[in-house]
């Protein structure tokens, strides 16, 4: 009897998922469901970092040094964070972010004596976009000097939803992601910013042309066909991989590849509409667009993403560390040549909707919660002690 009620169930299951997504056989590889992961907090050691002052809604961190850490808080408030005495002092910049809906001060990379940052930005028209500058960061850490735009996503849109972004350096040019902004139908358009990674060098000028082949595409527009993406990290082997928010189910890691297109919002990568409604042509995955290595349904809300290096967890060498908003966890899982395994929850429920994850030169890991009176958050290794 318990053998047909589970056929029955896996029969309306299956045919409930075709119903939301059209799906390959193929592609059934691709599509995860996190609450078949194991869960192993034993794995790791969490400490709360006392420090003098905490954050509102923090969205990134980046370290300068073991000792010096960067904040930014979605209102606007940049800080330094010095390990050695657990204090926060105030960064002093010009950066013309606004804070509105999901946007605002947002992520940060630290490079060669600069700072590059992804933020909210306003026009008089009551119109928003992403954008990416930059500003001179010198010792002792309290100020930062000629400040200067690099980038605005166009076009400036009123929807307070979707802004991204995260920043990623490397090769000596900046990759940033943009979100599509609650407006689908122009992420598949290489002639705006809307929905894309976007790649610029460090002063801000164009790199070549990517989707020559489109007409008025612009040149730095080097992929597009996304939704939210929050995440970007490069590999050991400097592949680049970003995570993005899907609408209900769909979010999912993908390679970050120049002339390609991820195909949002003609398909939806195993999600549907929060009314319930169908994606495009409802279909999970096409031939026709690159797709993820691996896609969540239900959603699980993935902001920032990291490959772990470091001594405290030799064992996760370039595993890929994901943050979850939506489920507040951690998520640990191996890569090899596009193939996922290992998949394992290794924080929940802990500290709240988990924004940030970085690694400093020891391999010690550390978050930041996208909360009110947030703070930093140390996760080591209890066999080392």
């Amino acid at each position: 009897m318990r053998n047909i009620i589970l056929i029955v169930l896996s029969t309306i299951f299956t045919f409930s998922c075709q119903k939301e997504a059209e799906l390959d056989t193929n592609d059934i590889s691709i599509i995860h469901d996190y609450r078949e992961y194991i869960t192993n907090e034993s794995l790791i050691e969490l400490e709360q970092i006392q420090l003098t002052n905490t954050f509102d809604n923090p969205w990134a961190m980046e370290f300068i040094n073991d000792e010096m850490i960067i904040i930014t808080e979605k209102e606007g408030k940049l800080s330094l964070v010095n390990l050695k005495n657990n204090t926060v002092s105030e960064i002093n910049h010009s950066i013309p972010v606004t804070s509105y809906g999901q946007g605002g001060l947002l992520d940060i990379v630290h490079y060669n004596d600069y700072l590059y940052i992804s933020f909210t930005i306003g026009n008089n028209q009551g119109k928003y976009t992403t954008a990416i500058g930059k500003g001179e960061f010198l010792y002792p850490y309290n100020e930062i000097k000629n400040f200067e735009t690099l980038l605005e996503a166009l076009p400036y849109l009123n929807s307070g939803a979707h802004f991204g972004s995260r920043v990623l350096i490397n090769r000596d040019n900046i990759y940033a992601t943009i979100g599509e902004r609650g407006n689908g139908e122009l992420s598949q358009n290489p002639a705006n910013h809307i929905g894309s990674v976007v790649e610029i060098n460090l002063n801000g000028t164009k790199t070549t042309p990517r989707f020559s082949n489109y007409k008025d595409s612009l040149p730095e527009v080097f992929q597009i066909g996304l939704r939210n993406p929050q995440g970007l990290a490069l590999s050991i082997n400097e592949n680049m991989y970003l995570s993005n928010h899907g609408a209900k189910g769909g979010d999912f890691i993908g390679l970050v590849l120049p002339n390609t297109n991820y195909g949002w919002n003609d398909i939806g990568w195993g999600g549907k509409n929060y009314i319930g409604t169908q994606i495009g042509t409802g279909k999970a995955f096409s031939d026709e667009y690159l797709k993820p290595i691996l896609s969540w349904v239900p959603s699980i809300a993935p902001s920032d993403i990291v490959f772990y290096q470091g001594d405290e967890f030799p064992e996760w060498s370039n595993d890929l560390l994901v943050t979850s908003l939506k489920f507040k966890m951690l998520l640990k899982i191996s890569i090899n040549d596009g193939n996922v395994s290992n998949e394992t929850i290794i924080l929940k429920d802990k500290i709240g909707r988990i924004r940030d994850v970085d690694v400093n030169s020891k391999g010690e890991i550390f978050l930041i919660s996208d909360e009110s009176n947030s703070t930093i958050w140390k996760i080591t290794n209890p066999k080392r002690k």
